[in-house]
C-alpha cells in the first residue's frame, strides 16, 4: 500500500517537474538587503570594491535559500560553480570549493570560524539555513583580512538582523518517515535597538534510497562494508533543535553594537560506513559574537569582534544491537566524547587616505582546544597499547594558536584600473600535546596581487594570483587512532585564477573564470605498516574553468546554467585524479511566477567522471555518473487580516536516481510537504 502510494506521489511530482521544464520556472522573491547583517561580513562584498572583486565571489541570497527548499547549510550551498556538496565519515556533509576539501576552507559564521577545533571542520547538516540571509564563497586567492588557512578559498554564512518592520514567519513541513521540519522567525528594530530570533526543530526517522538500490551491488549491497539492503537507510534518522538570538546598538550613524548567539542540538544515526555502526548521542554546538564598529570622521573606521564557540559531542557503537548482531568487525569503544572550545577575536581598520586609495589592516587571535576519551569494553581493542582493557581512558587534551597580521591596499590607478596588494603573515603554535611530541612553531608569510579592469560599463576583467597556507590541524599531528604525525609541515598552494564578466543586456550577464592550483605538501593519509597514517605527499595540481549565465526572458522566467571543469594531478600517485572531484559538473536552475501566484523552482545536477579508493576492494576506481533533479512548487494564498501565508511541497531526487558516492548509497526521492505564515 505504502509502495503504491510513493510510486502514485512520485508520478504527480514528475509530470510537475516536466510541466515546470516545459514551461520553465521561477523568479526568486524580492531581495531583504535590510535582514543582511553586514557586520558579519569581514569584507563587505556589496560595495563592489576591487577586493572583492579581483576573484571569483559566489553569493546565495536568502530567497535563493528558500527557492531550493534548503533546510540546512548543505543543502543551500549545492548546485553553484565550482561547489560540490557531498557526504563524508560518520555521514556528515562537507564541501568542497574547486577541489580544495572542507578542511582547506575556511567555513565562517557571521565572521567567526565554525568548525570542531580538532578536525578543523564542521557538520553543514548540522547548521540549518532558517536564519540565513546570505552566504558568500569566496574564491582563489582570497582577501588575506580573513586570516590564516583560506588555502581552498572562504565560506561565510551571514545571519540576518530585524528591520525596521517587524517581521513574523512560522513554517511547518511534512515527509516520509515521520519526517518534520518547524521554524518560527521574528525581527524588528525598536528605535536604536535592533532584535532578531530563530528557533527551529527538525526530526525524522530516516530517508529512503531509490527503488532502484540493488541489495547485491558489491560496492554498496549488503555484502560492501556499507551493509545496506535497500528502503530506509540504516542509522539515517536525525532530531535537531536550534536558536539564534541578535540584539545590537544601531543608529544608523558611525557606531554600531551587537551580540549574537547561535546555537545547535543535534541527535542523528550514521548511516553505516567502512563496517562502522555508530550513531551520535549528542551533538552540540553554540557560539557567542560581539562585534563593533565606529567610524573616526570620514578617514578611519574600526571594526572589532570577540568570539567564543563550543562543541561537543559523544558517539556510541550501536554495532552489537541485535539488529547488527553479525556484523564482524571488532568495535573501536563502546563510546567516545570531544569536548571542544575556540576563542578568539579580530580587530580591523579600513582607512581611506585618498579618493584612489584605502588602505585595511588586520589582527586576528584564534585559541583551539581539544579534550577526548573512549570508553572500552571487553569488545574493544585498545589500539594504541595494543592491549584489551575496560573502562575510559583517560583525556587527552591537544590546544594551539593561531595569529595572523594582515595588510591590504586597494589602489585606483586610473578611472578603470584597480590593483590590490595583500601580504599576510601567519602563525601556528601548539601548546598543549598530550603525550606526543610537540612540532613546534610554524609560521609563514603570503603575498598575493589582484588586478580589476573595467574594459567597457558593461564588461570587467579580474586578474589575482597569491600563496595560500592551511596548517594541520589537532587531528591530523596527534589522533592516536586516525594515525596522527607531529612532524607534519603546512599545506601551501599558489593560486592563480584569470576572468570576465559582461553585461549583454539587463536580462542576460554571463561570467567565466580559469583557475589553477599548484598545491605542495598536501596532506593525506597512506598505509603504513598496516595502519593509515597522515603524511605530507609532496604535490598536487588542480587547474579548471567556470562558466555562468544568468537569463531574465520575462518579468516572470529566470534561468541560470553554470559549467565547472577540472582537472587534478595526485603527482604522488603517477598523476591520477585527486578522489571525488568530478572532471565535469553542470547546473541547472529555473524558476517561474505564474500570475495567480504559484512559483515554480527546479534545479538540476550532472556530475560526470570521478574516482575514489573502493571501501570494499581498496582499488581505484570510477564513480557512476548521474543526474539529480529536484523541485519546488510554492502557491501564495490571499493574506486575511495581515497574515500572508503560501503552502509548498518540494522533493529531492524528483527522478528516484539510484547512485553513491564516496559516503555509499545517495538518496532516493524524497520530499516536504508543508506551510508558511507570515506576519
Amino acid at each position: 500500500m505504502m509502495q503504491s502510494k510513493r510510486r502514485w506521489m512520485k508520478r504527480i511530482l514528475g509530470a510537475l517537474a516536466a510541466s515546470v521544464i516545459v514551461t520553465t520556472c521561477a523568479v526568486a522573491q524580492e531581495t531583504v538587503e535590510g535582514q543582511v547583517f553586514t557586520l558579519g561580513e569581514v569584507v563587505v562584498t556589496a560595495d563592489g570594491s576591487a577586493a572583492t572583486s579581483a576573484t571569483t565571489v559566489t553569493e546565495v541570497s536568502s530567497e535563493e535559500i528558500t527557492a531550493k527548499g534548503a533546510s540546512t547549510i548543505a543543502e543551500a550551498l549545492t548546485f553553484l560553480p565550482g561547489v560540490v556538496v557531498r557526504n563524508t565519515g560518520k555521514g556528515e556533509a562537507h564541501v568542497s570549493v574547486r577541489g580544495f576539501e572542507q578542511g582547506q576552507v575556511k567555513v565562517l559564521i557571521d565572521g567567526v570560524p565554525a568548525r570542531e577545533s580538532y578536525f578543523g571542520t564542521v557538520d553543514l547538516s548540522m547548521l540549518p539555513a532558517d536564519a540565513i540571509s546570505k552566504i558568500t564563497i569566496t574564491k582563489g586567492a582570497s582577501s588575506v583580512l580573513y586570516g590564516a588557512n583560506t588555502m581552498g578559498g572562504v565560506i561565510n554564512i551571514i545571519t540576518k538582523k530585524g528591520t525596521a518592520v517587524p517581521q513574523t514567519a512560522f513554517t511547518a513541513a511534512f515527509g516520509d518517515y515521520r519526517t518534520a521540519h518547524y521554524a518560527l522567525n521574528h525581527g524588528g528594530s525598536k528605535g536604536a535597538i535592533n532584535y532578531w530570533l530563530s528557533g527551529g526543530y527538525q526530526t525524522s526517522d530516516g530517508y529512503r534510497l531509490s527503488n532502484d538500490f540493488d541489495p547485491d551491488d558489491p560496492e554498496v549491497g549488503e555484502a560492501s562494508s556499507y551493509h545496506e539492503d535497500g528502503g530506509k537507510r540504516d542509522l539515517s534518522d536525525y532530531r535537531k533543535k536550534s536558536l539564534d538570538f541578535k540584539v545590537g546598538y544601531d543608529p544608523g550613524g558611525d557606531s554600531s553594537l551587537y551580540l549574537s548567539f547561535d546555537y545547535v542540538d543535534d541527535q542523528r544515526g550514521m548511516p553505516v560506513f567502512y563496517n562502522r555502526y555508530w550513531s551520535y548521542d549528542h551533538w552540540r554546538q553554540w557560539q557567542a559574537n560581539l562585534v563593533g564598529e565606529h567610524r573616526f570622521a570620514d578617514l578611519l573606521k574600526v571594526k572589532t569582534r570577540l568570539f567564543y564557540v563550543s562543541h561537543n559531542d559523544g558517539i556510541k557503537d550501536v554495532s552489537w544491537d541485535a539488529e547488527h548482531a553479525t556484523n564482524p568487525r571488532r568495535k573501536w569503544f563502546e563510546e567516545s566524547y570531544y569536548d571542544d572550545f575556540s576563542v578568539g577575536g579580530e580587530i580591523q581598520t579600513t582607512s581611506t587616505l585618498t579618493d584612489w586609495n584605502t588602505l585595511r589592516f588586520a589582527l586576528h587571535y584564534l585559541e583551539d582546544n581539544h579534550k577526548e576519551a573512549n570508553y572500552l569494553t571487553a569488545d574493544c581493542m585498545d589500539v594504541r597499547s595494543g592491549a584489551e582493557s575496560v573502562g575510559w581512558t583517560a583525556e587527552d587534551e591537544y590546544e594551539a594558536r593561531t595569529y595572523s597580521l594582515a595588510v591590504e591596499d586597494e589602489i585606483a590607478l586610473f578611472n578603470r584600473l584597480s590593483i590590490v596588494l595583500g601580504l599576510s603573515y601567519d602563525t601556528f603554535e601548539p601548546t598543549q600535546t598530550a603525550d606526543q611530541p610537540e612540532p613546534g612553531k610554524m609560521d609563514t608569510f603570503n603575498p598575493q596581487i589582484g588586478l580589476v579592469f573595467d574594459l567597457t560599463d558593461a564588461t570587467r576583467l579580474h586578474a589575482s594570483v597569491g600563496k595560500k597556507t592551511r596548517f594541520p590541524s589537532l587531528k591530523e599531528l596527534y589522533s592516536e587512532y586516525g594515525g596522527g604525525n607531529p612532524d607534519l609541515d603546512p599545506e601551501r598552494a599558489i593560486a592563480y585564477e584569470i576572468g570576465a564578466s559582461h553585461r549583454f543586456s539587463e536580462r542576460l550577464t554571463t561570467e567565466v573564470s580559469l583557475f589553477y592550483n599548484d598545491i605542495d605538501d598536501l596532506i593525506d593519509t597512506k598505509r603504513i605498516d598496516g595502519n593509515n597514517v597522515y603524511i605530507n605527499i609532496n604535490e598536487a595540481i588542480i587547474y579548471g574553468a567556470e562558466a555562468v549565465v544568468r537569463l531574465r526572458l520575462t518579468d516572470d522566467f529566470n534561468a541560470e546554467l553554470n559549467y565547472t571543469y577540472m582537472e587534478t594531478q595526485d603527482r604522488a600517485n603517477n598523476d591520477r585524479d585527486l578522489e571525488a572531484r568530478p572532471r565535469h559538473r553542470f547546473n541547472l536552475a529555473l524558476a517561474y511566477r505564474f500570475a495567480f501566484g504559484l512559483t515554480a523552482n527546479l534545479q538540476a545536477s550532472y556530475v560526470q567522471r570521478q574516482f575514489w579508493e573502493s571501501a570494499n576492494t581498496y582499488e581505484w576506481e570510477k564513480l557512476p555518473d548521474y543526474l539529480l533533479v529536484n523541485a519546488k512548487l510554492t502557491q501564495r494564498l490571499k493574506t486575511i487580516g495581515g497574515l500572508g501565508s503560501e503552502i509548498f511541497f518540494q522533493a529531492a531526487n524528483v527522478l528516484d536516481k539510484d547512485y553513491y558516492e564516496t559516503n555509499g548509497p545517495e538518496p532516493g526521492f524524497n520530499f516536504l510537504a508543508g506551510i508558511t505564515l507570515r506576519l
